[in-house]
């Protein structure tokens, strides 16, 4: 049995891929060594094809085919499961974005509502400071009369003057607006 050395170059090749014993050199190798090696190779059902046909309707494909089947569906379930996971994390994710927004805003609206108030209680203040001063004029205006009219309607001026200063003192006092939050946050900068 004569081989060629191409044939022989590509059979040492296939040993190779196929993961067989290291293939010597052909100098140091007889023609019996290499006949029998072929032989080996050529008997061995690892290296040249598997020693068994499945036919498609064989109880071993319908086995295979049911295996695949549930190997796909356990892989559909798996990604599924994928998706449910990161829907569930775009969820909180978004409500904790959610929470932080309507956070900031609580806090905005806080630190208008000091400041409304802050400037409220100045201009309040400044309003009673100058109604003060008026009513303090308004009664050295009323002393001034003295010795010209008599006590009795000095002191009817004076208790007038009294009451006009104390139910503009309340009403400046008592002149409280507030807005919503929903009106505030509806205002566009």
């Amino acid at each position: 049995m004569h081989v060629d050395d191409s044939s022989n170059n590509n059979q040492s090749a296939l040993d190779r891929l196929r993961g067989g014993d290291d293939v010597q050199d052909d100098s140091s190798e007889t023609g019996l060594e290499r006949a029998n090696q072929e032989l080996q190779v050529r008997a061995d059902p690892r290296r040249v094809t598997p020693g068994k046909i499945v036919w498609p309707w064989s109880r071993e494909a319908r086995a295979r085919s049911a295996a695949r089947d549930l190997s796909v569906e356990a892989q559909l379930d798996i990604f599924k499961d994928d998706l449910r996971a990161i829907r569930i994390a775009r969820e909180v994710l978004s409500r904790a974005a959610t929470m932080r927004a309507v956070q900031a805003a609580e806090t905005a609206i806080f630190e208008i509502r000091c400041l409304g108030e802050s400037a409220r209680f100045a201009v309040v203040n400044r309003t009673h400071l100058e109604m003060t001063r008026q009513f303090l004029l308004q009664l050295e205006t009323i002393e001034g009369f003295r010795g010209r009219v008599t006590p009795e309607i000095l002191d009817a001026l004076k208790e007038r003057a009294l009451s006009e200063f104390s139910t503009r003192m309340n009403r400046a006092s008592k002149s409280d607006f507030e807005f919503s939050k929903d009106d505030i946050l509806k205002i566009k900068p």
